[in-house]
């Protein structure tokens, strides 16, 4: 416990006196568009983890970044350092962040969340159900819809949904509410019960009016962390406060998850986010580009619409990229820079089984082998190898990689840091990556 106290310790002080050293080197707008979204995984043996939003934001901060990084690390921690890469789609999401509740009412513009609101969330056929639940909630609190379970697939809209039900609650000054993530739940709950501090836990989260908890399928498999927030669901709503849930899948798709308990989820009102359909999907182009500063005319609106749309996410890297190659090469923004900029985007993305399937036919193993508890080193190479291209070639957060083959969100992160240094070394491994990439990417 204490090792581990330490070694975290460790890695907030290198990495924030790593960041005051990047900020005093970098122009501002550089500082806040690709520094401050990084998140501090680990450090082990001179080597820091982050974690980025996107494989293209990884990539750029490798092409453009990566010396001062290393250079603002090594002086932070006194050693030759080395910095390791690797994307999580989901630390742009504030309810991956700490425990935030609200007593009063909001600071003007708060951090992290001030695009989270109802007037900037797109509603179209395919949210519309889901948006209009969400206004109801926040009309009345704990009446109509408790519990209220947003569900759909990644980058669909569902964080923003529910940091507008909790933004809005706080602005009408309706009581304390917090905002957490079902991961960071669990581990709030493990360290209380670490630290004798299980009393507090329970008095802060059934004490307050509003609770609002993204990826409830994290939950899955954990069951005395179920048990937990099952007795924190019943005293909340028996006492008829609001609870909010938003899970990636219906209740009754969720694996692991105690009976009682999916029953609770689906007590009240479930509402799917679909896949936007093209005129939302419009909607959604000019809206984010908008926000951008870009310029889109109807031909590149439905160009992105078609080609870069499939998630919010999606589109937003779109963007991004677009306005990144039109400022460094002066052009302005068309069809032509669009198609150049986001050739290497692929549309058609492998699934994950399709991935454990190529690894598994280039490792001689069976995905039993990969999923399950054998160690050897040669399925621990595959089991990595499978996590690196689930991670490059799908939109997937890392927690839902991790349930794939069996493993949690930070094995996933540990898996990947060693297997990114591993190959700058073992030309075999590199070879097999390449192998496997290369038949995913040619079918």
């Amino acid at each position: 416990m204490v090792g581990a106290k330490r070694g975290r310790w460790m890695l907030d002080t290198i990495w924030r006196e790593a960041r005051r050293r990047i900020r005093g080197e970098l122009p501002e707008k550089d500082y806040e568009t690709w520094i401050e979204p990084l998140r501090a995984a680990s450090w082990e043996a001179g080597a820091l983890t982050l974690e980025t939003p996107s494989g293209f934001f990884r990539d750029w901060l490798r092409r453009h970044f990566l010396p001062t990084l290393e250079g603002a690390v090594s002086s932070a921690s006194g050693e030759d350092a080395s910095i390791v890469l690797v994307v999580n789609r989901a630390i742009d999401v504030p309810a991956h962040g700490p425990i935030q509740v609200r007593r009063g009412p909001l600071p003007a513009s708060p951090p992290a969340q001030s695009q989270y609101t109802f007037d900037k969330f797109v509603v179209g056929a395919s949210n519309q159900v889901a948006y209009g639940a969400a206004l109801a909630v926040v009309d009345q609190p704990g009446a109509r819809f408790n519990p209220f379970l947003v569900y759909g697939g990644p980058g669909l809209g569902k964080t923003h949904l529910t940091r507008a039900i909790g933004r809005a609650l706080v602005e009408r000054q309706r009581g304390p509410v917090a905002c957490i993530s079902a991961e960071n739940f669990v581990n709030e709950m493990v360290g209380s019960l670490r630290g004798h501090r299980m009393e507090r836990f329970r008095q802060h989260f059934r004490g307050i009016d509003t609770l609002i908890i993204d990826d409830i399928q994290f939950l899955a498999g954990k069951l005395k962390s179920q048990e937990e927030f099952l007795h924190t669901f019943n005293a909340l709503h028996d006492g008829h406060k609001q609870i909010v849930l938003a899970s990636d899948r219906p209740p009754r798709e969720i694996p692991g998850i105690e009976e009682t308990l999916r029953n609770r989820f689906a007590a009240g009102l479930l509402a799917r986010i679909e896949m936007p359909d093209p005129a939302l999907r419009q909607a959604l182009v000019r809206r984010k580009a908008e926000a951008l500063g870009l310029t889109v005319d109807v031909e590149l609106t439905h160009y992105l619409a078609q080609h870069c749309c499939e998630n919010v996410r999606e589109l937003e890297g779109a963007l991004k990229r677009l306005e990144v190659y039109a400022s460094l090469s002066g052009t302005p923004v068309s069809v032509d820079l669009a198609r150049h900029a986001l050739e290497h985007q692929k549309n058609d993305s492998p699934t994950l089984q399709r991935i454990c399937d190529e690894v598994c036919a280039e490792f001689g193993l069976r995905f039993q082998d990969l999923a399950g508890r054998r160690r050897t080193a040669h399925v621990a190479t595959a089991r990595q190898v499978a996590m690196l291209l689930c991670r490059e070639e799908t939109d997937l957060p890392l927690g839902r990689i991790g349930e794939v083959l069996g493993r949690d969100h930070s094995t996933v992160v540990y898996a990947l840091g060693a297997i990114e240094r591993r190959l700058g070394r073992d030309v075999e491994v590199r070879r097999a990556v390449e192998a496997v990439r290369s038949r995913l990417r040619a079918s």
